[in-house]
């Protein structure tokens, strides 16, 4: 979709300054949240698409978007430094997990780092977090902007992957719709979001590490062009994950894909 086009939505008003962006369909709202930054957009949107022709999700892999399933990003102005970003992949991980946990087994219902939520060993959402900054022509102020998207499988899941998918229907949840995960997810993420902002990673941090999976499990992550074998010790104050080599070596991993 190109800049210029307008594509149909309806806004809805939420609390404080937070706005539901509904459009029949989108080629990614990650994109179309770019868009509305560039276009004089505000923080606290959430862009939320009946139907995504060009979702991707991390390393710029494509995003599978089926019929009845969940498309939608955040569009924000956090106030934090850089280096500390990505901690809010956790938040948006945090309210995902709250926004469908009272309908599926603690046990069975996990997050694996750095950005997917996990039904019974299989994918069941997927997260991407982007940032950038927008100049404005007249008077040269520069705003710093992160878009984090969440694609959840509600009615489908993708056949034929490499990794397994699984969506909420498969997993026997009748009385559920996109439209009532998105209202819990957005209750969910404000909630943790400003918690964030108030108080830190810490709270992020506990609440993602109680459903961890691969928690003190042996596990592989390949990084680059680099495999690295290890025990799952845990997450840094950052988000990075710690991981316990044979000799009792932390090393941590700033970005990467678990294998294991």
């Amino acid at each position: 979709m190109a800049v210029g086009d307008k594509p149909e939505r309806k806004r809805v008003p939420l609390v404080n300054d937070y706005h539901l962006l509904t459009y029949q369909q989108l080629d990614s709202t990650n994109d179309e949240a770019r868009r509305l930054a560039e276009g004089g957009g505000a923080h606290g949107a959430f862009i939320w698409a009946l139907n995504q022709v060009d979702g991707r999700g991390r390393r710029g892999n494509d995003w599978v978007s089926q019929k009845g399933n969940l498309f939608v990003s955040a569009l924000l102005q956090p106030q934090c430094d850089l280096n500390i970003l990505p901690q809010l992949s956790f938040v948006a991980a945090a309210a995902a997990h709250a926004s469908v946990a009272p309908v599926l087994p603690a046990s069975d219902l996990k997050l694996k780092w750095p950005n997917d939520l996990m039904l019974s060993g299989e994918k069941l959402a997927g997260l991407l977090l982007e940032s950038f900054e927008t100049k404005d022509e007249e008077t040269g102020e520069t705003k710093r902007w992160a878009v984090v998207g969440l694609g959840m499988n509600i009615e489908n899941a993708p056949a034929n992957l490499e990794k397994p998918a699984t969506c909420l229907r498969h997993a026997g949840v009748e009385l559920i719709s996109a439209k009532i995960v998105l209202s819990r997810f957005i209750h969910h993420f404000v909630e943790w979001y400003e918690l964030w902002q108030d108080d830190g990673f810490a709270p992020i941090k506990k609440y993602w590490m109680n459903y961890a999976l691969h928690k003190e499990e042996p596990m592989e992550i390949l990084t680059g062009d680099e495999f690295y074998t290890g025990t799952f010790d845990g997450l840094d104050d950052s988000g990075n994950l710690l991981l316990k080599e044979k000799d009792g070596t932390i090393k941590t991993i700033t970005a990467g894909e678990v294998l294991l």
